[in-house]
């Protein structure tokens, strides 16, 4: 049984390395920062030659010390792009217009996506005596770059093509633009990552750098996106600022910061019993200066001494004079207290309710 066995797995392991496979091999494309950014190599090689590079997400006026500009075709895809493009181009700027394969998000290894030029480009272009337009099929690719009467070997695969003023269709075409000049090339591949080695795409790239006028920074921009962020900030941030102070005020102020906030509104009086009590003394003082207020309390002291004149024999007694020794007050108080027709004032209305509520509290 064991011999069977061995016999078996032998029989099974010849088997398997008698097998015949085949290695096929597929590119998928660069890793980490080359995988984002289709012109670091480009920016590398230049840098190698003295240039400063800047690498820019998405479109931006360009700076007046900017010496060249590699822009997706996309990108101009409205009037104020166009203006703005030309204007600094005609300044001492070069602009150089890529056509296929020019964003960042394009993949190499890919098929490129399809390319839509508006009107507002072609009319630039125009100006600067160049025509962008599809070429036909049959014409596509092509294997020459010829620039500054120089021929570089160069692998283009594009559907466009671009012609100056009477002359043939290539692949690529600069012309003079005032102080500048605008160039366009209708398949960047031969500059990004994947191609820039190969042939005499690094000696094209050199060569459009050194043609351009001016020397300055070389900004390479990678999408067409516009930041609506990047906009407000560039051109409305006067008014950001003041928004922000606006919400800072507003924080301020509706915030707790120590402790709860006091109510916009004090509680309503009304529901204190002393303010029922002054309302009501108010009307009584301002309706007949209290007599209302204090005919109650002299009627009930004169009852009560009526009562203890009874009740002591001493019918004919003087009453004012009887009450005024037992509150231990003056006769005369004791008078005015209980015959005063009205108080002249708030403090003799005051003096005279006292000197009643003491004679009457003597009867307790």
């Amino acid at each position: 049984m064991k011999r069977l066995r061995l016999f078996l797995a032998l029989l099974f392991a010849f088997a398997l390395t008698g097998c015949d496979y085949e290695e096929i091999e597929h590119e998928t494309g660069y890793k980490g920062q080359a995988r984002i950014d289709p012109w670091l190599a480009a920016g590398r090689f230049l840098e190698r030659y003295g240039y400063s590079v800047r690498k820019q997400p998405s479109w931006s006026e360009p700076k007046p010390d900017d010496a060249v500009w590699f822009v997706p075709a996309e990108a101009i895809g409205n009037e104020t792009f166009a203006r703005t493009a030309a204007t600094w181009a005609s300044q001492g700027g070069h602009l150089v217009l890529l056509v296929e394969r020019a964003l960042g998000t394009d993949d190499d290894w890919g098929v490129s996506h399809v390319v839509r030029i508006e009107p507002a480009l072609r009319d630039m272009l125009a100006n600067a005596g160049l025509t962008l337009e599809e070429a036909e099929r049959g014409e596509v690719p092509r294997d020459k770059i010829a620039f500054e009467d120089r021929a570089f070997d160069a692998e283009l695969k594009s559907r466009w093509q671009v012609k100056q003023a009477e002359s043939e269709a290539q692949a690529f075409a600069s012309a003079e633009y005032g102080e500048g000049r605008i160039s366009v090339l209708t398949d960047a591949g031969p500059i990004r990552n994947r191609h820039l080695d190969a042939k005499q795409h690094a000696a094209f790239l050199l060569e459009l750098i050194e043609a351009s006028p001016y020397v300055g920074e070389i900004v390479f921009l990678r999408g067409h996106t516009l930041s609506l962020w990047k906009l407000l900030v560039e051109k409305a941030w006067p008014a950001l600022i003041g928004l922000a102070l606006v919400i800072v005020c507003w924080l301020w102020k509706n915030l707790a910061r120590f402790g709860p906030l006091e109510a916009a509104e004090e509680p309503s009086p009304l529901r204190g019993y002393d303010y029922h009590l002054e309302a009501l003394g108010d009307f009584h003082w301002r309706l007949d200066r209290g007599a209302a207020l204090l005919a109650p309390l002299r009627t009930e002291i004169l009852e009560r001494c009526h009562q203890l004149q009874a009740r002591t024999g001493r019918l004919d007694a003087d009453i004012f004079a009887l009450l005024a020794e037992r509150a231990g007050v003056s006769r005369e108080r004791v008078n005015r207290a209980l015959s005063e027709p009205a108080p002249a004032d708030a403090a003799v209305f005051t003096r005279t309710v006292s000197d009643l509520q003491r004679i009457l509290a003597t009867f307790s």
